[in-house]
């Protein structure tokens, strides 16, 4: 039996401004300072009930940041753990400024 994939950084939820009421849907995760990615649940449409993960690279860093940084899973747990995963992976690939 596989074991469920845990988080190594820190994600909250996301909330865009104060008339924005954070929501269990959408997510943002930080590696201290730094934004790892954006995960959130579809509610409607051809994709409801997907998760879609936008992984983000370092800002202090330079270079081409790998591809693909975006798709659609199944699970939220599965979205954190694609963002992190290409999180990880810029830092290897990429040079720090």
């Amino acid at each position: 039996m596989t074991e469920e994939y845990q988080p190594k950084y820190t994600w909250k939820r996301t909330q865009i401004d104060e008339k924005d009421p954070p929501t269990d849907f959408d997510w943002i995760g930080y590696d201290g300072d730094g934004a790892v990615g954006r995960i959130r649940k579809e509610l409607h449409g051809p994709t409801k009930g997907k998760w879609q993960w936008a992984g983000w690279y370092p800002r202090t860093f330079k270079g081409s940041p790998p591809t693909p940084n975006t798709g659609w899973v199944d699970t939220a747990r599965i979205a954190t753990q694609k963002c992190e995963e290409y999180w990880d992976r810029c830092k290897e690939v990429m040079t720090p400024r």
